[in-house]
Protein backbone atom coordinates (compact mmCIF):
# COMPACT_ATOMS: atom_id res chain seq x y z
CA UNK A 1 0.00 0.00 0.00
CA UNK A 2 1.11 3.56 -0.26
CA UNK A 3 1.92 5.05 2.48
CA UNK A 4 1.75 8.55 4.59
CA UNK A 5 2.65 9.81 7.90
CA UNK A 6 2.09 13.02 8.58
CA UNK A 7 4.21 13.98 11.83
CA UNK A 8 6.10 10.83 10.79
CA UNK A 9 10.07 12.44 11.87
CA UNK A 10 9.56 11.89 15.49
CA UNK A 11 9.78 8.93 17.35
CA UNK A 12 6.45 6.98 17.00
CA UNK A 13 6.09 7.69 13.06
CA UNK A 14 9.49 7.60 11.85
CA UNK A 15 10.06 3.68 13.27
CA UNK A 16 6.63 2.79 12.03
CA UNK A 17 7.60 3.98 8.81
CA UNK A 18 10.89 2.55 8.47
CA UNK A 19 9.40 -1.07 9.33
CA UNK A 20 6.25 -0.46 6.82
CA UNK A 21 8.69 0.44 4.21
CA UNK A 22 10.48 -2.71 5.44
CA UNK A 23 7.73 -5.13 4.55
CA UNK A 24 6.92 -3.97 0.80
CA UNK A 25 4.47 -0.78 1.26
CA UNK A 26 5.47 2.44 0.17
CA UNK A 27 6.01 5.27 2.38
CA UNK A 28 5.91 9.22 2.46
CA UNK A 29 7.26 10.62 5.47
CA UNK A 30 5.81 14.29 6.24
CA UNK A 31 7.12 16.73 8.78
CA UNK A 32 7.83 20.29 9.58
CA UNK A 33 11.27 20.16 10.77
CA UNK A 34 13.61 20.35 7.58
CA UNK A 35 16.81 19.12 9.74
CA UNK A 36 14.33 15.97 10.50
CA UNK A 37 13.73 16.03 6.88
CA UNK A 38 17.08 16.26 5.55
CA UNK A 39 18.63 13.46 7.56
CA UNK A 40 15.97 11.37 6.91
CA UNK A 41 16.56 11.34 3.39
CA UNK A 42 20.36 11.01 3.94
CA UNK A 43 19.55 7.98 5.94
CA UNK A 44 20.38 9.26 9.38
CA UNK A 45 17.78 8.88 12.21
CA UNK A 46 17.27 11.99 13.77
CA UNK A 47 17.57 10.18 17.23
CA UNK A 48 18.03 6.85 19.16
CA UNK A 49 16.43 4.20 18.05
CA UNK A 50 17.72 0.65 18.33
CA UNK A 51 18.65 -0.77 14.87
CA UNK A 52 16.34 1.84 13.25
CA UNK A 53 19.54 3.36 11.14
CA UNK A 54 20.78 0.16 9.89
CA UNK A 55 17.13 -0.68 8.42
CA UNK A 56 16.84 2.74 7.12
CA UNK A 57 19.92 3.05 5.61
CA UNK A 58 19.07 -0.40 3.74
CA UNK A 59 15.41 1.65 2.34
CA UNK A 60 15.80 3.33 -1.41
CA UNK A 61 13.92 6.66 -1.40
CA UNK A 62 11.08 5.43 -3.39
CA UNK A 63 10.70 2.86 -0.43
CA UNK A 64 10.35 5.60 2.02
CA UNK A 65 11.31 9.38 1.50
CA UNK A 66 10.46 12.42 3.75
CA UNK A 67 9.45 15.81 3.07
CA UNK A 68 7.36 18.93 4.42
CA UNK A 69 5.09 19.28 2.21
CA UNK A 70 1.71 18.07 2.96
CA UNK A 71 0.57 18.00 -0.91
CA UNK A 72 2.65 14.56 -0.01
CA UNK A 73 -0.47 12.47 1.45
CA UNK A 74 -2.42 13.15 -1.97
CA UNK A 75 -3.42 9.59 -3.33
CA UNK A 76 -2.58 7.43 0.14
CA UNK A 77 -3.93 4.45 0.53
CA UNK A 78 -3.74 5.33 4.19
CA UNK A 79 -2.73 8.72 5.73
CA UNK A 80 -1.62 8.35 9.23
CA UNK A 81 -1.53 11.00 11.37
CA UNK A 82 0.81 11.28 14.46
CA UNK A 83 0.31 14.74 15.91
CA UNK A 84 -1.28 14.45 19.46
CA UNK A 85 -3.71 16.64 21.93
CA UNK A 86 -1.76 19.13 23.92
CA UNK A 87 -3.10 19.55 27.72
CA UNK A 88 -2.59 23.09 29.09
CA UNK A 89 -1.09 24.20 32.08
CA UNK A 90 -4.98 23.82 33.68
CA UNK A 91 -5.06 20.30 32.79
CA UNK A 92 -7.40 20.96 29.99
CA UNK A 93 -6.43 18.91 26.79
CA UNK A 94 -6.72 20.90 23.57
CA UNK A 95 -7.46 19.25 20.07
CA UNK A 96 -7.71 22.77 18.24
CA UNK A 97 -4.19 21.62 16.85
CA UNK A 98 -4.89 18.21 15.66
CA UNK A 99 -8.29 19.82 13.85
CA UNK A 100 -6.82 22.45 13.08
CA UNK A 101 -4.39 20.06 10.92
CA UNK A 102 -7.12 17.91 9.72
CA UNK A 103 -8.69 21.09 7.87
CA UNK A 104 -5.76 21.95 6.56
CA UNK A 105 -5.33 18.40 5.38
CA UNK A 106 -8.81 17.91 3.66
CA UNK A 107 -7.18 19.64 0.54
CA UNK A 108 -5.19 16.47 -0.36
CA UNK A 109 -7.35 14.10 1.22
CA UNK A 110 -10.13 13.52 -1.22
CA UNK A 111 -8.33 10.59 -2.98
CA UNK A 112 -6.79 9.30 0.30
CA UNK A 113 -9.14 6.14 1.15
CA UNK A 114 -8.53 6.27 5.04
CA UNK A 115 -6.92 8.77 8.23
CA UNK A 116 -5.62 6.95 10.54
CA UNK A 117 -4.92 8.51 14.05
CA UNK A 118 -2.22 7.41 15.78
CA UNK A 119 -1.48 9.52 18.98
CA UNK A 120 -3.56 9.23 21.91
CA UNK A 121 -6.70 11.50 22.26
CA UNK A 122 -9.49 11.69 24.63
CA UNK A 123 -12.85 9.96 23.28
CA UNK A 124 -14.70 11.85 21.00
CA UNK A 125 -11.92 13.19 19.09
CA UNK A 126 -11.56 10.59 16.45
CA UNK A 127 -15.45 10.83 15.76
CA UNK A 128 -15.30 14.64 15.72
CA UNK A 129 -12.64 14.02 12.92
CA UNK A 130 -14.87 11.58 11.14
CA UNK A 131 -17.93 14.17 11.33
CA UNK A 132 -15.15 17.43 10.10
CA UNK A 133 -14.45 14.30 6.73
CA UNK A 134 -18.21 13.90 6.18
CA UNK A 135 -19.16 17.61 6.66
CA UNK A 136 -16.23 18.52 4.12
CA UNK A 137 -17.67 16.61 1.51
CA UNK A 138 -15.34 13.41 0.99
CA UNK A 139 -15.32 10.42 1.65
CA UNK A 140 -12.24 9.54 3.37
CA UNK A 141 -12.71 7.09 5.93
CA UNK A 142 -11.31 7.30 9.87
CA UNK A 143 -9.54 4.93 12.80
CA UNK A 144 -7.74 5.13 15.52
CA UNK A 145 -5.05 2.73 15.54
CA UNK A 146 -3.30 3.42 19.09
CA UNK A 147 0.86 3.25 18.90
CA UNK A 148 1.97 0.98 21.97
CA UNK A 149 5.54 1.13 21.99
CA UNK A 150 8.44 2.02 23.89
CA UNK A 151 10.89 4.58 23.04
CA UNK A 152 14.40 2.75 22.25
CA UNK A 153 12.48 -0.22 21.30
CA UNK A 154 9.76 0.68 19.21
CA UNK A 155 11.61 -1.03 15.76
CA UNK A 156 11.26 -4.47 17.86
CA UNK A 157 7.64 -3.87 19.57
CA UNK A 158 5.43 -2.82 16.28
CA UNK A 159 6.63 -6.51 15.18
CA UNK A 160 5.83 -8.37 18.55
CA UNK A 161 2.92 -6.29 20.10
CA UNK A 162 -0.23 -6.70 19.59
CA UNK A 163 -2.21 -4.08 17.47
CA UNK A 164 -5.43 -2.17 18.73
CA UNK A 165 -7.61 -0.98 15.38
CA UNK A 166 -10.64 1.46 16.12
CA UNK A 167 -12.45 1.22 13.02
CA UNK A 168 -16.41 1.33 12.05
CA UNK A 169 -16.50 1.81 8.25
CA UNK A 170 -15.51 -1.79 6.19
CA UNK A 171 -13.15 -0.27 4.48
CA UNK A 172 -11.55 1.50 7.29
CA UNK A 173 -11.66 -2.11 9.10
CA UNK A 174 -9.93 -3.65 6.15
CA UNK A 175 -7.31 -1.01 5.03
CA UNK A 176 -6.48 -1.09 9.39
CA UNK A 177 -6.49 -4.87 9.53
CA UNK A 178 -4.36 -5.54 6.39
CA UNK A 179 -1.53 -2.73 7.25
CA UNK A 180 -0.90 -3.87 10.80
CA UNK A 181 -1.15 -7.85 9.45
CA UNK A 182 1.48 -6.95 7.32
CA UNK A 183 4.25 -6.20 10.19
CA UNK A 184 2.40 -7.99 13.60
CA UNK A 185 0.37 -11.25 13.90
CA UNK A 186 -2.34 -9.88 16.41
CA UNK A 187 -4.72 -7.39 15.51
CA UNK A 188 -7.40 -6.35 17.85
CA UNK A 189 -10.57 -5.12 16.97
CA UNK A 190 -12.79 -2.41 18.46
CA UNK A 191 -14.72 0.78 18.66
CA UNK A 192 -13.21 4.00 17.83
CA UNK A 193 -13.82 4.92 21.49
CA UNK A 194 -12.90 2.33 23.08
CA UNK A 195 -9.24 2.44 21.04
CA UNK A 196 -9.43 5.71 22.38
CA UNK A 197 -10.13 4.49 26.44
CA UNK A 198 -7.46 1.53 26.01
CA UNK A 199 -4.80 4.03 25.01
CA UNK A 200 -5.29 6.11 27.98
CA UNK A 201 -6.06 3.55 30.07
CA UNK A 202 -3.01 1.73 29.44
CA UNK A 203 -0.78 4.68 30.13
CA UNK A 204 -2.65 5.58 33.09
CA UNK A 205 -2.46 2.32 34.65
CA UNK A 206 1.80 2.38 34.10
CA UNK A 207 1.79 6.07 35.69
CA UNK A 208 0.17 4.81 38.65
CA UNK A 209 2.55 1.98 39.39
CA UNK A 210 5.29 4.84 39.64
CA UNK A 211 3.38 6.31 42.07
CA UNK A 212 2.77 3.88 44.25
CA UNK A 213 6.39 2.81 44.10
CA UNK A 214 7.40 6.54 44.77
CA UNK A 215 5.11 6.75 47.73
CA UNK A 216 6.12 3.57 48.88
CA UNK A 217 9.17 5.30 48.75
CA UNK A 218 8.29 7.99 50.64
CA UNK A 219 6.87 6.32 53.89
CA UNK A 220 9.71 4.23 53.81
CA UNK A 221 12.49 7.01 53.97
CA UNK A 222 10.32 9.10 55.58
CA UNK A 223 9.99 6.65 58.75
CA UNK A 224 13.97 5.43 58.73
CA UNK A 225 13.21 2.18 57.21
CA UNK A 226 15.32 0.51 54.39
CA UNK A 227 13.40 0.71 51.59
CA UNK A 228 15.54 -1.54 49.56
CA UNK A 229 15.27 -4.22 52.19
CA UNK A 230 11.32 -3.87 51.82
CA UNK A 231 11.36 -3.91 48.04
CA UNK A 232 13.21 -7.03 48.04
CA UNK A 233 11.30 -9.24 50.77
CA UNK A 234 8.20 -7.80 49.07
CA UNK A 235 9.04 -8.68 45.31
CA UNK A 236 11.16 -11.72 45.41
CA UNK A 237 9.40 -14.64 44.44
CA UNK A 238 6.27 -13.53 45.02
CA UNK A 239 4.13 -13.19 41.92
CA UNK A 240 1.34 -11.17 42.57
CA UNK A 241 4.21 -8.52 43.88
CA UNK A 242 6.44 -9.13 41.24
CA UNK A 243 5.30 -5.99 38.95
CA UNK A 244 6.19 -2.88 41.55
CA UNK A 245 8.70 -0.96 40.10
CA UNK A 246 11.62 0.90 41.32
CA UNK A 247 11.10 4.12 42.81
CA UNK A 248 12.05 6.99 40.53
CA UNK A 249 11.29 9.76 37.90
CA UNK A 250 8.36 8.96 36.13
CA UNK A 251 7.44 11.45 33.85
CA UNK A 252 8.03 12.03 29.69
CA UNK A 253 5.30 13.38 26.50
CA UNK A 254 2.45 10.43 27.38
CA UNK A 255 2.14 8.92 30.61
CA UNK A 256 1.63 12.73 32.55
CA UNK A 257 -0.68 14.09 29.76
CA UNK A 258 -2.39 10.42 28.67
CA UNK A 259 -3.42 10.37 33.02
CA UNK A 260 -4.12 14.64 32.64
CA UNK A 261 -6.50 13.34 29.12
CA UNK A 262 -8.03 10.83 31.25
CA UNK A 263 -9.15 12.80 34.17
CA UNK A 264 -10.44 15.36 32.05
CA UNK A 265 -12.44 12.89 30.20
CA UNK A 266 -13.89 11.50 33.39
CA UNK A 267 -15.36 15.02 34.74
CA UNK A 268 -11.94 15.06 36.87
CA UNK A 269 -13.37 12.74 39.06
CA UNK A 270 -10.12 10.58 38.46
CA UNK A 271 -9.10 10.45 41.82
CA UNK A 272 -6.20 7.82 41.47
CA UNK A 273 -4.86 9.53 38.49
CA UNK A 274 -4.79 13.11 40.00
CA UNK A 275 -3.14 11.47 43.26
CA UNK A 276 -0.49 9.77 41.64
CA UNK A 277 0.08 13.29 39.08
CA UNK A 278 0.65 14.76 42.76
CA UNK A 279 3.06 11.84 44.20
CA UNK A 280 5.04 11.87 40.81
CA UNK A 281 5.23 15.10 40.13
CA UNK A 282 6.41 16.01 43.86
CA UNK A 283 9.10 13.21 43.78
CA UNK A 284 11.85 15.77 42.99
CA UNK A 285 10.97 18.17 45.70
CA UNK A 286 10.39 15.46 48.20
CA UNK A 287 14.63 14.55 47.19
CA UNK A 288 15.50 17.65 48.15
CA UNK A 289 13.01 18.19 51.32
CA UNK A 290 15.12 15.23 52.46
CA UNK A 291 18.55 16.36 51.16
CA UNK A 292 18.08 19.16 53.36
CA UNK A 293 17.77 17.96 56.27
CA UNK A 294 21.82 16.72 56.71
CA UNK A 295 23.22 18.80 53.97
CA UNK A 296 23.19 23.14 53.96
CA UNK A 297 23.23 22.66 50.06
CA UNK A 298 23.90 26.90 49.72
CA UNK A 299 27.51 25.84 50.68
CA UNK A 300 27.43 22.58 48.10
CA UNK A 301 27.77 21.88 44.23
CA UNK A 302 25.46 19.63 43.07
CA UNK A 303 25.79 17.36 40.35
CA UNK A 304 22.80 15.85 38.25
CA UNK A 305 23.63 12.30 36.16
CA UNK A 306 20.86 11.96 33.60
CA UNK A 307 18.49 14.59 32.07
CA UNK A 308 16.54 12.69 29.75
CA UNK A 309 12.78 11.62 31.06
CA UNK A 310 13.72 7.88 31.33
CA UNK A 311 16.89 5.68 31.10
CA UNK A 312 18.56 4.44 27.45
CA UNK A 313 16.35 7.17 25.84
CA UNK A 314 17.81 10.84 24.22
CA UNK A 315 14.65 12.39 24.31
CA UNK A 316 14.37 15.11 27.06
CA UNK A 317 10.45 15.87 26.72
CA UNK A 318 8.80 16.74 29.90
CA UNK A 319 11.95 15.30 31.73
CA UNK A 320 11.47 15.77 35.72
CA UNK A 321 15.83 16.01 35.56
CA UNK A 322 14.82 19.55 34.66
CA UNK A 323 12.64 20.56 37.64
CA UNK A 324 15.27 19.22 39.93
CA UNK A 325 17.76 21.03 38.03
CA UNK A 326 15.56 24.06 38.79
CA UNK A 327 14.79 23.45 42.34
CA UNK A 328 18.60 23.03 43.33
CA UNK A 329 19.45 26.31 41.35
CA UNK A 330 17.82 28.06 43.91
CA UNK A 331 18.95 26.29 47.09
CA UNK A 332 22.52 25.43 46.29
CA UNK A 333 25.83 27.26 46.05
CA UNK A 334 26.12 25.28 42.32
CA UNK A 335 24.02 22.91 40.25
CA UNK A 336 26.60 21.23 37.14
CA UNK A 337 24.39 18.57 34.95
CA UNK A 338 25.37 16.00 32.33
CA UNK A 339 23.71 13.49 30.15
CA UNK A 340 24.93 9.99 28.87
CA UNK A 341 22.84 10.48 25.78
CA UNK A 342 21.82 14.06 25.49
CA UNK A 343 24.06 16.81 25.13
CA UNK A 344 22.93 21.10 25.62
CA UNK A 345 24.77 23.73 25.95
CA UNK A 346 25.32 23.96 29.44
CA UNK A 347 25.59 20.44 30.27
CA UNK A 348 29.07 19.38 31.56
CA UNK A 349 30.96 15.80 31.09
CA UNK A 350 30.37 13.23 33.16
CA UNK A 351 33.68 13.53 34.37
CA UNK A 352 33.66 17.28 36.32
CA UNK A 353 30.41 15.64 37.39
CA UNK A 354 32.50 13.46 39.56
CA UNK A 355 35.17 15.64 40.15
CA UNK A 356 33.82 19.30 41.21
CA UNK A 357 30.21 18.00 42.97
CA UNK A 358 29.48 17.61 46.22
CA UNK A 359 26.84 15.12 46.02
CA UNK A 360 25.52 13.46 42.83
CA UNK A 361 22.30 12.71 41.90
CA UNK A 362 21.88 9.93 39.21
CA UNK A 363 18.14 11.39 37.87
CA UNK A 364 17.86 9.04 34.75
CA UNK A 365 19.06 5.39 35.07
CA UNK A 366 21.23 5.23 31.70
CA UNK A 367 23.30 1.97 31.25
CA UNK A 368 26.42 4.05 31.35
CA UNK A 369 26.34 4.80 34.85
CA UNK A 370 26.48 1.42 36.16
CA UNK A 371 30.07 1.85 35.54
CA UNK A 372 30.66 4.94 38.13
CA UNK A 373 32.32 4.25 41.19
CA UNK A 374 32.91 7.18 43.74
CA UNK A 375 33.52 8.06 47.15
CA UNK A 376 31.00 10.85 46.98
CA UNK A 377 27.93 11.11 48.54
CA UNK A 378 25.44 9.40 45.75
CA UNK A 379 21.69 9.80 45.35
CA UNK A 380 20.64 6.40 43.46
CA UNK A 381 17.27 5.63 43.98
CA UNK A 382 17.67 3.71 40.64
CA UNK A 383 20.30 1.62 41.95
CA UNK A 384 21.87 1.75 39.09
CA UNK A 385 25.60 1.75 40.70
CA UNK A 386 27.19 -0.40 43.41
CA UNK A 387 27.51 2.85 45.37
CA UNK A 388 25.83 3.24 48.64
CA UNK A 389 23.25 5.67 48.18
CA UNK A 390 22.03 7.92 51.00
CA UNK A 391 18.37 7.12 49.94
Amino acid sequence: MKVSIVGGGGRVGLPLGIVLAGVGHQVSIIDLDENRVRLINSRKMPFNEIGAENLLSNLNLNQLSASNNNSKVEGSDICILIVGTPVLEDGTPSANTLIHLVTQLIPHLRNVKMLMLRSTVYPGITRKLKNLLFESGIDTKISFCPERIAEGNAIQELKVLPQIVGAEDDLAIELSKSLFSSICSNVILTSIEEAELIKLFANSYRYLQFAIANEFFEICKSNDINWVNVWDALTRDYPRAANLPKPGFAAGPCLVKDTQQLNYYYNNNFELGKSALAINENLPDYLVSQLRKDYDLKNLTIGILGMTFKGNVDDFRDSLSFKLLEILRKLSKNVICSDALLQKDFFVSEKQILESSDIIIIATPHNEYRKIITEKPIIDIWRVTQNKSLF
